[in-house]
């Protein structure tokens, strides 16, 4: 490829909206180009590296068993319907209608669809297990796409299905996607960790993320320090010491907090720290009010609480809520709420509490729960830096992290609610067990670029890389530089390695500037200098130093260390 032809120009300088250090490389590079928000036209350079990308996981898949398909990327609405997501999806997809009226939604998944081909093309348990991937657009009505390919509103996905007869299969299966994966990213250069995960708009119970640990991302990982504890903060849990119940705590007893609706202006008022408070939040669901009681301290996990009302978003009470429960807005309580489901987060003690009393300007002393008010007890709050790990009491780190692969095993979640069933060993129709898995494309490439660069610009790991060698002839205006230039790009391509030629009639500080940003693996460079010697120089992308080559040898010795590189993809053999 001609660095002149190209298809893509390099910018000295980043768009102002760029908003992380892969965001800029990526557009002053010619990796992709917005086309609106969250919207992005993948360039000439950024669509091999996509292709590579796309490749390691096609690889991996097939490793395992997996077959390709592919199924559309406009999908009709019944299927959402029956599953319920048609609804719970509505406020991030996008929808339209065809001219007779018939709904349909941009994928935003694909699991309700295959289980509709799986019902049809799967007969018997002795077609099981199986498992089908597709590359496919997704979209996704992102009210904040950000940071480029991070977050966007349109993209595509690897998704992998399984289908297992039971649950023993599923979980073979799960293993081996996730045996998979380890080694799809490790290929790709992304040191990915996997963590334990909510399920979200998935369903099931179990899924893990595949975190990149980078201070660009989104996500929050809790991390233990002492074992190999790790998980979302959606998802993160901790220990908590057993506490035994102080002896003669008084009846709570009113005690006036003018203006104190907030936690901040009770420490104030009274003088105690938010430990010593109960936070009561009051929520709305289609079955009635829910009281959320924790400590003051504590904030409220919304996917914990999301999952655990079945509820698609969190609502908050409004003013005929609170009437209809007897609470007071700011100085609610759950001491004498009435038709109010009441959740009773497990890390409130058994000791006094200052709650709110119900009454305006009031709280309440010595709160006792369990005592003066009832509840479940379930895990709602948030887990934090310090916190004691769930296995093994260690202390909990919080670090930030990109997440580039998810994998869920929702077992007959779909299945059921699609009545897609086989025929089982005893003769009875059964649902299947399945699991999805999925690979953001796009999110892997600028993940790759938020943590492969230095103050020059990117540095492909050679397995994704757009091109193996960036040649460089100075001057190409010189006739025996361009020759032997053409000659030695025609030797490398004769090698299989793939090769960025600047043919360009710019300066040595432009070209090597924009080899640098660019980041391809190896440079050589062809210059009257390095001829005079009869030789070529070559420098690694990731190191200072370059070496002399002797100009017979260049082509045979370049080649060697490409195909000396691992984890390289077969792009020839898809």
């Amino acid at each position: 490829m001609k660095q002149s032809t190209l298809f893509g120009r390099t910018l000295r300088e980043a768009p102002a909206e760029a908003q992380t250090p892969g965001h800029r490389l990526m557009l002053r590079a010619a990796i992709a180009r917005p086309l609106a928000a969250g919207l992005y036209t993948w360039l000439p350079l950024g669509f091999r590296v996509a292709e590579k990308v796309e490749q390691i996981v096609r690889e991996e898949q097939n490793r395992i068993g997996a077959q390709e398909m592919e199924m559309p990327v406009l999908t009709p609405a019944e299927p959402w319907k029956e599953t319920g997501r048609w609804e719970s999806l509505e406020p991030i997809t996008f929808r339209t209608a065809d001219h007779n009226g018939r709904e349909f939604m941009v994928s935003y998944t694909h699991e309700e669809f295959v289980h509709l081909h799986a019902k049809q093309e799967i007969q018997s348990y002795r077609q099981l297990p199986a498992i089908v991937y597709h590359f496919q657009s997704k979209g996704r009505d992102e009210a904040r796409p950000r940071a480029g390919l991070l977050r966007v509103r349109e993209f595509v996905m690897k998704d992998a299905y399984t289908f297992d007869a039971d649950q023993a299969g599923l979980e073979k299966s799960y293993e081996a996607e996730h045996g998979a994966y380890a080694r799809t990213f490790a290929r790709m250069g992304l040191d990915a960790i996997s963590v334990e995960s909510d399920t979200g708009a998935m369903g099931g119970d179990v899924a893990h993320e595949f975190q990149v640990l980078t201070e660009v991302g989104e996500d929050r990982i809790a991390i233990c320090t002492n074992c190999d504890y790790r998980a979302n903060l959606e998802k993160a849990t901790r220990k908590i010491a057993t506490q035994r119940s102080p002896d003669a705590i008084p009846a709570p007893t009113p005690v006036a907090t003018p203006g104190a609706t907030s936690i901040e202006a009770l420490e104030k008022a009274l003088g105690l720290p938010a430990s010593a408070f109960l936070k009561t939040l009051l929520l709305r669901t289609k079955d009635g009010v829910v009281a959320v009681v924790l400590p003051g301290d504590r904030e409220a996990n919304e996917p914990k609480l999301r999952k655990l009302l079945d509820v698609p978003s969190i609502q908050f009470a409004k003013d005929s809520d609170f009437a209809a429960v007897g609470g007071v807005a700011g100085f609610v309580g759950p001491v004498g709420l009435r038709n109010a489901r009441v959740l009773m987060d497990v890390s409130l003690e058994p000791r006094g509490y200052v709650a709110g009393a119900n009454k305006q300007d009031t709280h309440l002393r010595d709160v006792v729960p369990g005592r003066d008010f009832g509840g479940e007890r379930v895990d709602v709050h948030d887990v934090r830096e310090g916190d004691a790990c769930p296995r093994c009491g260690g202390r909990l780190e919080i670090k930030r992290g990109v997440e580039v692969g998810n994998i869920f095993a929702y077992g007959t979640y779909y299945s059921t609610k699609l009545d897609a069933t086989f025929l089982a060993e005893d003769g009875t129709r059964r649902p299947f067990v399945g699991g999805s898995y999925g690979i953001g494309i796009g999110r892997s490439v600028q993940t790759i670029i938020e943590t492969h660069h230095d103050e020059r610009g990117i540095i492909w790991p050679p397995s994704v890389a757009p091109f193996h060698v960036h040649l460089i002839a100075l001057p190409s205006s010189d006739p025996d530089v361009r020759a032997k230039s053409e000659a030695l790009v025609a030797a490398l391509e004769r090698e299989h390695v793939e090769v960025l030629y600047d043919d360009r009639d710019e300066s040595a500080g432009v070209k090597f500037a924009d080899a640098d940003l660019i980041g391809i693996p190896l440079r050589v460079t062809v210059s009257k200098r390095t001829l005079k010697e009869d030789k070529v120089e070559l420098k690694p992308r990731a190191r200072a130093d370059a070496e002399l080559l002797p100009q017979g040898d260049a082509a045979g010795r370049i080649a060697a260390i490409v195909r000396g590189w691992p984890d390289l993809p077969e792009m020839g053999n898809r």
